[in-house]
C-alpha cells in the first residue's frame, strides 16, 4: 500500500476523531456553565448545594424544600442561579394578633412588631395602647395586644333644679301653704370628652361648663297662724306662742314705786293708762304694742315694762291687790296674736 493510498484511507478516520473532541469539549463546556454551586440559608441550617436548576424556584422545587406563603425567600423564586448565590429563607411564624377586641391567627416573618403592623396595613392612632414596644422582635405564638383609642368631643344640656324657699306668713293659718313664685328650672352646657377603647366608653372628663340660665327658685309662703278656742268659745288666730312665768301688779305704791298725785302715777311705758288687760314685758322679746293672750288671763296689750321683767316673763295688771296676791306666780302660755 503507498503512502498516497494510506492518506486517503486515514482521513475519514482523523475527521471523526476530530469532531468527537469538539463534541467532547463542547459538553465539558456546558456542564461548566450549566453546574452552579449555591449556598442555601433556611433558618439556622446552612448547606452548600451542587445543582443545574435554572432559577431559585427550580432548586427548592429539586431540593423538595416546601414553603408557607408567608415565608420570606431571598432573592426572589424567579431570580435565575448564578455560581455562588447564597438564597436565604426566612420562616414565618405563628403569632396572635388582637386589634381593637379581633382576635386574628396569622403567620409572619417579620423582623419586628413594627415591620409585622406595616405588612398588615395596620396603622396606630396616636392614642392607641400596644402590650409591646415596636421594635420587639417577632418570634413564635408571641401575643400582641392592641386597644385602639378614640376620643369624642360631645355637648350636653343639663337641668339645673330650682331651690324652693320658705317664707312665713302670718296671715295664714298654719299648715297653709301658697306658691308664691313658680320655680323655674336653669340650664348650663357641658363640653365633654369622651374617650372610647376598642368601642366601649371608659371615660369622660368636662372641659367646659358654662351656665345658659340660671334657675328661679320656687318661694312658698307657710302658714303660721296658729288657732284655738277660748273658754268661752272664741277662736283666736296667733302666729307664735311662748311659755312664760308670769307675775301680777297694780297700780299701788307696793308694785309700782309711785302713789296717787305723781305726775305719771297710773301711766304705763308707752304713755297707756294702766288698766285690766294691760301687760309689762321685756321689749327684747315681745315689742310694745303686740297684742297677747295670756292664758288665765285673757286678751291684753303688751304696753309696760318692768325693772324685774326681763327675758321669758310677763307681768300682769290687776286693779286690786287681792287679784294680784290670788294670781301668784305661775307658769303660762302667752299667745302671740295676729
Amino acid at each position: 500500500m503507498d503512502t498516497d493510498d494510506l492518506r486517503r484511507r486515514l482521513k475519514p478516520v482523523a475527521l471523526v476523531t476530530l469532531v468527537a473532541v469538539a463534541f467532547a469539549a463542547i459538553g465539558l463546556l456546558a456542564y461548566v456553565n450549566l453546574r452552579k454551586e449555591i449556598t442555601l440559608q433556611d433558618e439556622n441550617k446552612k448547606i452548600v448545594i451542587t445543582t443545574f436548576a435554572s432559577t431559585v424556584g427550580d432548586l427548592l422545587k429539586e431540593r423538595g424544600i416546601e414553603l408557607r406563603q408567608e415565608d420570606v425567600v431571598k432573592p426572589s423564586l424567579n431570580t435565575r442561579l448564578k455560581n455562588g448565590m447564597t438564597i436565604t429563607i426566612k420562616r414565618a411564624v405563628p403569632v396572635t394578633l388582637n386589634v381593637g377586641g379581633k382576635v386574628e391567627n396569622i403567620y409572619s416573618a417579620a423582623s419586628t412588631i413594627k415591620d409585622l403592623l406595616s405588612e398588615r396595613g395596620i396603622a396606630l392612632g396616636p392614642q392607641d395602647k400596644i402590650n409591646m414596644t415596636l421594635d420587639t422582635p417577632v418570634f413564635a405564638y408571641m401575643y400582641i395586644d392592641i386597644t385602639k383609642v378614640t376620643e369624642k368631643i360631645i355637648t350636653e344640656e343639663i337641668d339645673i333644679p330650682y331651690q324652693i324657699e320658705t317664707v312665713k306668713d302670718y296671715t295664714m293659718e298654719r299648715g297653709q301653704t301658697r306658691i308664691a313664685q313658680q320655680g323655674e328650672m336653669g340650664k348650663k352646657v357641658k363640653v365633654i370628652k369622651v374617650t372610647y377603647e376598642n368601642g366601649k366608653e371608659v371615660a369622660r372628663n368636662v372641659i367646659e361648663e358654662k351656665v345658659i340660665k340660671n334657675p328661679v327658685p320656687q318661694i312658698v309662703r307657710v302658714g303660721t297662724l296658729g288657732v284655738f278656742t277660748t273658754s268661752r268659745g272664741e277662736i283666736v288666730r296667733y302666729r307664735e306662742v311662748k311659755t312664760m312665768l308670769a307675775t301680777a301688779y297694780d297700780s299701788s305704791e307696793e308694785s309700782t314705786g309711785k302713789k296717787p298725785g305723781d305726775p305719771d302715777y297710773g301711766i304705763t311705758a308707752s304713755g297707756m293708762v294702766a288698766r285690766r288687760g294691760v301687760v309689762a314685758v321685756d321689749p327684747r322679746v315681745i315689742p310694745l304694742g303686740t297684742r297677747l293672750y295670756v292664758e288665765g288671763y285673757g286678751f291684753c296689750i303688751a304696753a309696760d315694762t318692768g325693772g324685774a321683767i326681763k327675758g321669758n316673763r310677763i307681768d300682769v295688771y290687776f286693779p286690786t291687790r287681792e287679784e294680784v296676791r290670788n294670781w301668784g306666780r305661775r307658769y303660762v302660755k302667752v299667745y302671740i296674736l295676729q
